[in-house]
């Protein structure tokens, strides 16, 4: 009987992660939130959603606003939210920052476009990584950034990051399109200098049901995912955190037919799927923010 009740919380678990991100999705989808338009002189109504969301994890929050130019004449403003988890042990170690864009291409005439898998599944994981990690005893701040303007050339992360100044970030993570495709693979792309924890990195999510590929060059992942068309490197909010020299490692499911279209819908997304990559996901954020209290803060 005792294992009967165990499943029967198990089951009502993982069926509260999926309603939580589907909810979550379902909104940032919606036709009331005009497809998340880029750039606003005031923040978008899917900014304050998310705001509330991370709020609701006793999280810190607020805008970074900032202006941006693109085009040969145009500009326009972006609004960021920026979330802290704060280390609240004696010492802490430097913290890791977690991106996932909010912003899609908005409503052209009649033609809505949703952005379900671009990129409301990152910032649907990304909440759903605060969530989890609610009350956890971190060795380290974990700062999420729901970027603004990225579809516009990545302005969002370029104005974090140069605000950032002299402040040491351990590693950004980036989430990007994480519904999973026919390949029911999870790619990632990580910064070089991460090359001797690779087994490490892999190790994580060997214990998860995601199938999970690593890759350390972008050629090489453009080769094995047959889009020699696209620089993964350049392609996402972690570009602007390489230039810096800081390390990254940003996930994503790889090629999207629906990419950029109204098909790109709710309909598409495979939530069992989506909540198994958010979990294995979180393990990993997890692995670097539990360093016992005794560990150096050097890193």
């Amino acid at each position: 009987m005792q294992w009967l009740k165990i499943r029967l919380l198990i089951i009502l678990l993982c069926c509260c992660e999926a309603y939580a991100l589907e909810r979550d999705m379902r909104v940032l989808t919606s036709p009331e939130f005009e497809g998340r338009p880029s750039g606003a002189d005031k923040p978008h109504r899917s900014a304050h959603y998310i705001t509330r969301q991370f709020e609701k994890y006793g999280l810190d929050v607020h805008f970074q606003h900032f202006e941006f130019e693109y085009g040969f004449f145009d500009s326009a403003s972006g609004h960021n939210v920026v979330a802290t988890q704060a280390c609240q042990r004696a010492q802490c170690h430097h913290p890791i920052v977690i991106t996932a864009h909010y912003d899609h291409l908005g409503t052209r005439g009649s033609r809505h476009y949703p952005g379900a898998n671009d990129n409301a599944s990152g910032v649907a994981v990304m909440i759903d990584i605060a969530r989890q990690l609610q009350g956890v005893n971190i060795a380290r701040d974990i700062i999420y950034v729901a970027t603004d303007a990225e579809e516009k050339g990545l302005h969002g992360a370029k104005a974090f990051v140069k605000e950032l100044g002299e402040q040491q970030v351990y590693i950004n993570i980036n989430l990007d399109m994480l519904d999973l495709q026919k390949k029911n693979r999870l790619y990632a792309l990580a910064s070089r200098t991460l090359k001797p924890f690779e087994a490490q990195i892999e190790e994580t999510f060997m214990a998860t049901p995601v199938k999970f590929r690593l890759f350390f060059s972008a050629k090489i992942m453009a080769r094995r995912l047959a889009a020699p068309q696209v620089d993964w490197l350049r392609a996402s909010d972690h570009y602007p955190f390489h230039r810096a020299d800081i390390p990254f490692i940003y996930f994503g499911a790889g090629m999207d037919k629906n990419h950029h279209s109204v098909n790109d819908s709710l309909d598409k997304i495979n939530f069992e799927k989506l909540t198994q990559v958010s979990n294995a996901i979180t393990k990993f954020v997890l692995t670097l923010v539990s360093e016992p209290d005794n560990a150096s803060t050097t890193s």
